[in-house]
């Protein structure tokens, strides 16, 4: 109990990638064999992927769908109107079933015009300078999500090099297996899994007892690396940086992405992925 201590004040910097890179290795030592912090850190993902997932659930939608929406509420109290004016029940009270549609109408109608009148009196920006904006904070939920697979410790699905190739009609792009025997890499086995509102392959690895994961995924779907620091490693331009204390190192092959996911320094990292194709 007493480690236990020292190593839950370092566990929210952990989870938030925050952790200096030296005491990474520490305290995924400790979570693998101590199961009340291994929890601990588990419900920790879930409660972010939670908020994540309400985030993305609330976006704003389309203006064609509200006006398909408000439409539909107009004709249906127009109807309601329409019925309620016959002279046999002039005088007679509204029906619990005509005052509901009148009402959720008239509400949308007012939360829409509310949301209009917010909008319409923001300065509107240039598209280069909105998209400016958001594209950063799309590439790191994109990281994210690369660290949040890479310390999945699930089973992988697929354990014979040969059937990867098979992976590549939900991929997109071809699958092969990576010749990184050079790295001192041993294979454990790959799946297919959800980047985003794509798919990848995810092929893990052990170097060192360092456990590496590479991602082969379709570039032209999700640039990965224009977030990241560019630099050139075997006369190949590859993209670097840190994500939650772990190493991601990406590259493009004609619209085949590659990315590697690890604790191992930033220039493994670089190296491992430069020489992938």
């Amino acid at each position: 109990m007493s480690g236990c201590r020292q190593f839950v004040t370092l566990l929210d910097a952990y989870a938030d990638g925050e952790l200096e890179p030296e005491h990474v290795l520490e305290i995924e030592a400790h979570l693998a064999d101590c199961g009340g912090c291994s929890s601990r850190l588990q419900l920790e993902h879930a409660t972010k992927k939670s908020l994540r997932r309400q985030v993305y659930g609330q976006s704003e939608p389309s203006t064609a769908f509200r006006d398909r929406i408000l439409a539909s509420f107009q004709a249906e109290a127009e109807r309601e109107a329409v019925a309620n004016l016959d002279t046999s029940k002039r005088g007679a009270m509204l029906s619990w079933s005509s005052i509901v549609p009148l009402a959720a109408a008239a509400a949308i109608a007012l939360v829409w015009s509310a949301k209009t009148e917010k909008l319409n009196a923001q300065p509107v920006a240039s598209t280069s300078s909105t998209q400016a904006s958001t594209t950063p904070l799309n590439f790191d939920q994109v990281l994210d999500e690369l660290v949040d697979r890479h310390i999945d410790r699930s089973s992988p699905e697929v354990t014979e090099p040969s059937l990867l190739d098979n992976m590549e009609p939900e991929v997109g792009v071809p699958v092969h297996f990576p010749s990184l025997a050079q790295y001192g890499a041993h294979w454990q086995g790959g799946k297919i899994v959800p980047i985003r509102n794509q798919r990848a392959a995810s092929l893990r690895f052990l170097v060192d007892g360092h456990r590496m994961t590479v991602y082969v995924y379709n570039s032209e779907r999700f640039p990965v690396g224009h977030s990241l620091k560019r630099r050139v490693v075997r006369n190949e331009p590859v993209y670097t940086g840190w994500k939650r204390g772990y190493s991601i190192a990406t590259t493009d092959r004609h619209g085949v992405g590659y990315a590697v996911a690890t604790d191992l320094g930033e220039d493994e990292g670089a190296e491992i992925v430069a020489s992938l194709h």
